[in-house]
């Protein structure tokens, strides 16, 4: 019986933790499992797309099925955008052609494209409220 009601108890207060918070992203649409995704996390448009360094979170994400995903938690409510690069030979950067055409994969939240060149951050942003989660999908374009 105590074994019971300590269940029950457990149920019921287990009903008020805290659910997942965050911006959860999955990276999709992979050639193949080679190297690793790098991903950098921008607010309000700092450093968006071309200055990692000035990400608010950046991640090595490993590849597996040709997937990949992270969860970024403890962020505010904002706009947001997401930059990825498929690092196939881990060198940590994005290589590209004699005509500057990235020679591996690449994406951004929203899953849009530039004309010539990254998309604009107001194409790529989506709204992050800090007491939910934002479930983002991006797929690798080659």
């Amino acid at each position: 019986m105590r074994c019971t009601y300590l269940f029950f108890l457990l149920f019921i207060f287990s009903s008020f933790l805290p659910a997942e918070e965050g911006i959860k992203v999955t990276v999709t649409n992979l050639h193949n499992n080679d190297g690793h995704v790098l991903i950098s996390l921008f607010k309000d448009g700092e450093g968006y797309p071309d200055d990692p360094a000035k990400a608010i979170r950046k991640a090595k994400l490993t590849i597996k099925d040709k997937k990949a995903g992270i969860l970024f938690t403890g962020l505010p409510t904002g706009k947001y955008a997401i930059s990825i690069m498929h690092d196939e030979n881990d060198d940590q950067k994005l290589n590209k052609n004699v005509f500057g055409i990235p020679k591996e994969g690449y994406g951004f939240s929203n899953n849009v494209m530039g004309s010539f060149g990254p998309p604009a951050f107001s194409r790529a942003s989506f709204d992050h409220k800090a007491a939910g989660v934002s479930l983002i999908s991006i797929k690798m374009k080659y």
